[in-house]
């Protein structure tokens, strides 16, 4: 009779430990990213200059963000925080200390944003403390518990989510003129390269990941996840330039506005409330996401995460009472600011990246003695059962015999030469 061993599925133990997280619930983060920040706001702002080019503009702001994913992901994969952190990298601390701030500023935007948003635009009537306290203590709570109380609330919602994206996207129908997202360069060439840089802030969202232990399951889950989101974005852009063309400017959150025109409106009521139920989850988890990204960084720069803890809710405090709508936040954001944000969003993946494969090559025996714990166990070797007359191992009794016959065959030679004489 065996007894079956739950605690272990795939080869790998269900129980992680902090700061890992399995590449399955990465990926639903991934998405949740997405959806909440590059889809939500991103494409108006981005078409107030842009115009037709606004598709074009968010491909190639997606290809630069590609970058920092893939950067990040194979710092995690060749285990680089845990490797820099054994062998005290000085350079890694540096690194870890601005995208601690850039994690900070980029989350306190976000939540200005969908804020300022729900009070000013979509409920003009409800009362704006009451709706931070709602969002901001859901946010700091999954913050501060962890990556891994984040990942299994966003892997139990994504799925209900992104259904209903789907449902919205899939229903869609009003008058859609594919011509409009040409021509490709509505603006000079020059122009369209130099003032993508102003829009960093929404780039560089898998930087948290950095901190993390990823455990692989069969199936490439982050980067389907990558790839499905990637491709989302640009699919609700291209709807987005269809429907409204140079209206999109006008337009504060593009994936709820278009869930108006989902035609079965007509027969049970407007329905833009599930992608409004879906932006308002998602932006939640990603900004808890965010918190959680800024105050580990911390902690891998200063070896405490208190102050990131204690910084985060006074500098959004301050950022939403200072701010009287969501269109001041987003002048802000794209000014020169956005040019830096871009610029940390890019290079702080890269240099942390650098760092390790630096570091690897000079340590390279410390780098290959590192634990790799939680790897496939092969399997155990079935040991041999008691005997049942005398308890002992049949290998020790077999071992016994031996040494018994062995011992016997040494004393009856001498016995047998003394008979011969």
């Amino acid at each position: 009779m065996t007894m079956k061993n739950t605690s272990i599925q795939h080869g790998l133990y269900k129980n992680l430990p902090h700061n890992t997280i399995y590449n399955s619930q990465a990926a639903t983060l991934i998405f949740a990213l997405g959806v909440a920040f590059k889809i939500s706001a991103a494409p108006g702002l981005i078409s107030e200059y842009y115009g037709s080019s606004t598709l074009w503009a968010c491909i190639a702001l997606t290809l630069f963000d590609l970058i920092a994913v893939i950067a990040v992901f194979a710092f995690v994969r060749m285990r680089g925080d845990g490797f820099l952190r054994t062998v005290g990298s000085r350079f890694y601390k540096i690194c870890c200390g601005f995208a601690s701030v850039w994690l900070l500023i980029k989350g306190a935007f976000y939540f200005c944003f969908c804020t300022s948003y729900l009070t000013s635009e979509l409920y003009g009537g409800i009362v704006p403390s009451v709706l931070y306290l709602l969002i901001l203590a859901p946010i700091a709570y999954m913050g501060i518990k962890g990556a891994r109380s984040i990942s299994r609330t966003c892997e139990i919602f994504i799925p209900l989510f992104f259904a209903l994206i789907m449902f919205n996207l899939i229903f869609l129908e009003t008058d859609m003129d594919i011509g409009r997202n040409f021509p490709v360069f509505a603006v000079e060439p020059k122009d369209f390269v130099s003032n993508l840089f102003r829009y960093g802030v929404w780039l560089g969202d898998a930087l948290p990941f950095a901190f993390l232990r990823i455990k692989n399951k069969r199936a490439p889950y982050v980067t389907l996840g990558v790839s499905i989101t990637f491709a989302l974005i640009n699919i609700v852009v291209f709807l987005g330039v269809s429907v409204y063309g140079d209206a999109l400017k006008t337009v504060s959150d593009l994936l709820i506005h278009l869930a108006i025109f989902n035609q079965l409106s007509m027969e049970i009521g407007r329905i833009e409330w599930t992608n409004l139920f879906a932006v308002v989850a998602l932006s939640i988890i990603s900004l808890s996401f965010v918190f959680y990204g800024c105050h580990t960084a911390c902690d891998r720069a200063l070896g405490s995460s208190l102050p990131a803890k204690i910084i985060y809710p006074i500098v959004i405090a301050a950022a939403i009472f200072a701010t009287g709508s969501s269109q001041e936040v987003l002048k802000f954001v794209i000014s020169g600011v956005g040019y830096a944000l871009f610029g940390f969003a890019i290079i702080i993946p890269l240099l942390m990246l650098a760092t390790l494969l630096y570091k690897r090559r000079r340590l390279k025996g410390v780098y290959n003695c590192l634990d790799d714990e939680y790897m496939p166990h092969p399997p155990q070797r079935p040991t041999a059962p008691d005997s049942l007359a005398d308890n002992v191992l049949v290998g020790m009794k077999e071992e016994a015999e031996q040494t018994e016959t062995v011992m016997q065959n040494g004393m009856l030679q001498p016995a047998s030469e003394e008979e011969g004489q």
